[in-house]
């Protein structure tokens, strides 16, 4: 994938390497399972997704007097957006955009807390690799939540979360509230209208047409879709690979243990005793540096 760029009204900022990176790669599986595709080495060495700002010449600049009001108040539950795509994709956003009519919205806000330290650190700094990791652990715990599913049901969802901090303006004036805003990917590249009700979405007789798919060879596939489409796989158990804090491991390792463990939960889902294939994803070094631990497995459907 190719850099994306998109110029800034308030500073440039530029979006480097590859965003929400995974290996696919497709094993079978007869008693022990065998690695039969997938790369040797890191799946995605390029530099995490960050967004940098020219170097300083002189002295700090002031906020102008039309950046956002100082007394701005804070978003609110409920309300909802229709993020970019560059923010989607980083999974960060820290423009000035204001809430619009639910109807039709890409994302809707299910947490307003107060900014943690390392979150305000990190805003400052415009590093949206650091500002994803540390609001990682209040965004999933609380999606799962609103959702009403555990951490790996949503792992193996569609759903997700985009980071919502205040813009420099309001940082510069004092605001320190993060929110935590959900979206649904409908493929890729584009974000799916959320339904009319996302609260406990995960927890009724629709839940499994939000959950992850593949269409066609999961060998070629660049991602996932949400399973009310076509698909040939589908996402059925998750592996949590580490603690918050571990170190990437290497390609290597986090595929060994994909490969251990995805069979026994396809093997379940299949209800099977012969021979099956099976897929997974797991994370890059890049999605691993913004704070992802869960791999997904899939199992080849009919569909």
């Amino acid at each position: 994938m190719s850099a994306l760029r998109r110029p800034r009204t308030r500073a440039r900022n530029t979006l480097l390497g590859v965003v929400g990176a995974a290996a696919l790669v497709l094993v079978t599986a007869c008693g022990s399972a065998g690695d039969l595709a997938g790369p040797d080495g890191d799946a995605d060495s390029s530099a995490p997704p960050v967004r940098t700002l020219p170097p300083a010449t002189g002295a700090t600049p002031t906020p102008s007097p039309s950046a956002t009001p100082a007394a701005a108040p804070p978003p609110k539950t409920g309300e909802c957006r229709k993020p970019s795509t560059v923010d989607a994709a980083l999974r960060v956003s820290d423009d000035d955009t204001a809430p619009v009519a639910c109807a039709g919205a890409t994302s809707v806000t299910y947490l307003v807390r107060p900014m943690r330290a390392a979150v305000k650190s990190a805003v400052t700094a415009y590093d949206t690799t650091r500002i994803l990791r540390s609001a990682r652990p209040y965004c999933e715990k609380a999606a799962a939540r609103w959702l009403g599913a555990q951490t790996s049901t949503l792992k193996r969802s569609q759903f997700g979360f985009v980071v919502g901090v205040p813009s420099a303006a309001q940082t510069a004036a004092g605001a320190d509230w993060m929110r935590c805003d959900l979206v649904l990917s409908a493929t890729p590249a584009r974000l799916a209208a959320l339904p009319a009700r996302t609260k406990n979405a995960l927890k009724g007789k629709r839940a499994g047409n939000y959950m992850q798919c593949v269409r066609g060879d999961i060998r070629r596939a660049t991602g996932t879709v949400v399973c009310s489409t076509r698909h040939q796989w589908r996402g059925v158990d998750t592996v949590k690979l580490a603690a918050a804090k571990a170190r990437y491991p290497g390609t290597k390792k986090v595929q060994a243990t994909m490969r251990t463990r995805c069979p026994a939960g396809v093997r379940r889902y299949l209800d099977t005793r012969g021979s099956f294939d099976y897929g997974y994803i797991s994370p890059s070094r890049a999605s691993w540096q913004r704070g992802e631990r869960w791999g997904v497995c899939f199992a080849k459907t009919k569909k």
